[in-house]
């Protein structure tokens, strides 16, 4: 069993060396995740999460429900390490999302419509692509938060408040996305 990281489509011709073997006990339909573990996988990192802090997850489709993942088992091995790691907190329109994330370590599920009520949050990572969603990661973020978004917008125009509150509230919008495919 092999794998590429290569654009989204049914075919593809690569090069050789881009071909990955998959680790033996993976099988072909847990390999199909790889490109999605590595896209959560580097939200995770680029919002450099550390312990104590609120952490908001807006959207919980693939990717927010994998970011809520790793999240949660990084907040297990904080626990166990004696250390507090702070909340993970989830925003979605659908409630079997949310309930799929209370499963897996949130430690809210909540619609989007609470999200002003939980926060303010020191990291929010938006992965919902709507960009309300992405304003209300910005309006629920503390001062000096980071917010990392994760979505991909295309083309389209959005519209954001980015008034004076904004920026006297020193916080940090980081774009995320993974790997470069030549």
């Amino acid at each position: 069993l092999v794998f590429t990281f290569s654009a989204h489509s049914s075919h593809v011709v690569i090069d050789r060396d881009a071909i990955q073997l998959v680790p033996r006990g993976i099988s072909a339909e847990d390999a199909i995740f790889m490109p999605s573990v590595e896209t959560a996988l580097s939200l995770v990192h680029d919002a450099h999460v550390r312990v104590g802090e609120k952490v908001a997850v807006y959207g919980q489709g693939l990717i927010g429900l994998l970011v809520t993942a790793i999240l949660s088992s990084s907040a297990t091995t904080a626990s166990l390490s004696s250390a507090t790691f702070g909340t993970i907190t989830v925003f979605d329109s659908l409630s079997d999302r949310l309930a799929a994330a209370n499963r897996i370590g949130a430690s809210q599920a909540l619609f989007p419509s609470q999200a002003s009520e939980s926060g303010p949050f020191d990291v929010s990572i938006e992965v919902s692509g709507n960009s309300q969603a992405l304003q209300s990661a910005i309006d629920n973020t503390s001062s000096g938060g980071r917010i990392i978004v994760g979505s991909w917008y295309g083309n389209a125009d959005i519209i954001l408040k980015l008034g004076i509150d904004f920026h006297r509230s020193h916080k940090t919008i980081k774009t995320s996305q993974v790997s470069e495919i030549p």
